[in-house]
C-alpha cells in the first residue's frame, strides 16, 4: 500500500514536471524576452522547441491518466458455483502478505497473483530453504493458500502457484 501511494507521488511529480516544461515550451517561441534569456541554439529553432513542448505536454497527461486509472480499487469477479463474488485486489494481497509473514515471520515474501480465466495464480520469490525441504513446503504452501481462498472467497478450485527460492546466503 506504501509503495502504490510512494509510486503515486513519484509518478505525480514527474507528470508535473513534463506538464509545466509542455507549457513553457509551447510558450517560448511567442515570448521574446524568454527567448532572449535563452542560449543561440534554442532562439534558432524555437518552432522546434514548441514540437517538444507538445510532446511533453502529451507525456504528462499520458502520466496523470495512467496514476488515474491506477487509484482506483481494482475488483477481481471469482464465480464459484452459481455464485460470484466481486473482491478488491487489496484485500486478497493482504490476505496472501499475511500468509507469508507467518511463514517466513523474519523475510519480506514478494508476490504478486492474478486471476485469468477464473483461476488464481500466485507468484512468490521465496527466501532460501534448503533444497531437500522445498518441495514439501511448496506442496503444504499451495494447500494452505487454495484452503484459504476457499474460506475466504469460497474458491474452490486448485490454486497455481509459481514459486522461487532465493540462494543459499553466504556466511
Amino acid at each position: 500500500m506504501l509503495n502504490r501511494l510512494f509510486y503515486s507521488l513519484i509518478s505525480l511529480v514527474i507528470a508535473i514536471f513534463f506538464l509545466m516544461l509542455g507549457v513553457v515550451s509551447l510558450m517560448l517561441p511567442w515570448s521574446p524576452s524568454a527567448r532572449s534569456d535563452l542560449i543561440e541554439l534554442i532562439q534558432n529553432d524555437s518552432m522546434n522547441l514548441a514540437f517538444f513542448g507538445f510532446g511533453f505536454i502529451l507525456i504528462g497527461l499520458s502520466i496523470v491518466i495512467n496514476i488515474a486509472l491506477s487509484a482506483r480499487p481494482h475488483y477481481y469477479q471469482v464465480k464459484s458455483g452459481p455464485y460470484s463474488v466481486h473482491v478488491d485486489e487489496a484485500i486478497i494481497q493482504d490476505y496472501l502478505d499475511s500468509y507469508w509473514r507467518q511463514l517466513f515471520p523474519r523475510t519480506e515474501v514478494p508476490n504478486r497473483f492474478m486471476i485469468k480465466r477464473n483461476k488464481i495464480h500466485i507468484i512468490a520469490d521465496l527466501p532460501y530453504v534448503p533444497p531437500n525441504e522445498q518441495k514439501a513446503l511448496l506442496k503444504q504452501s499451495s494447500d494452505d493458500l487454495a484452503q484459504l481462498l476457499e474460506s475466504f472467497l469460497g474458491y474452490r478450485k486448485p490454486v497455481s502457484l509459481s514459486a522461487s527460492f532465493q540462494p543459499e546466503p553466504k556466511r
